[in-house]
């Protein structure tokens, strides 16, 4: 088989990939694909009812971002700008709830931080904390524990976080 693959022409492989192109039925995938892509706009919670739904919300907000950004561009270029300046507006109100969501989508993963959501959680302890240090298992993540010892079945309150470790008090001793 490796003999065979070697002995072909460059003519040959094009001519193999094509046939192997064309078995594999890319017409019936895009097909789906489209047709995926489309209910899940018509849907409630699809894109553009989402899209819909927040620039009838705040339109006024989206007017004064495509304002701002227009006024900012005939700031730095008053010759060439001042000619398009509708056109920007209209496409800076148009893009200005996407920017916000994007823009919002990357301070949350800037101020966000796993662990965030178990400040608060009572938990028991699966195994006894010694000299200040422990581990536990949560939501399939290891975590290193702090605080005072307690034997294992103690329930513990989270009440900070520090990188990986949680910081827990003893709510009663196991009996």
């Amino acid at each position: 088989m490796e003999q065979e693959k070697q002995a072909m022409t460059l003519m040959q492989r094009i001519k193999h990939g094509w046939a192997e192109f064309r078995r594999t039925n890319v017409r019936a995938q895009t097909h789906y694909a489209v047709f995926r892509t489309t209910q899940n706009l018509k849907t409630k919670s699809g894109l553009v009812k989402q899209y819909q739904q927040r620039f009838k919300s705040g339109w006024e907000t989206w007017l004064g971002i495509g304002t701002g950004l227009t006024g900012l561009l005939m700031l730095l270029n008053p010759d060439g700008v001042w000619r398009w300046q509708f056109l920007l507006v209209i496409v800076g109100v148009l893009f200005a709830p996407l920017l916000a969501d994007l823009l919002k989508a990357i301070k949350r993963v800037f101020t966000e931080y796993p662990g965030k959501q178990l400040i608060g959680q009572v938990i028991t302890l699966e195994q006894p904390i010694v000299d200040g240090v422990g581990t536990i298992r949560l939501d399939n993540l290891e975590w290193q524990l702090a605080g005072s010892d307690c034997p294992a079945g103690t329930q513990a309150k989270v009440v900070a976080i520090n990188d990986r470790t949680l910081h827990i008090t003893p709510l009663s001793q196991a009996t």
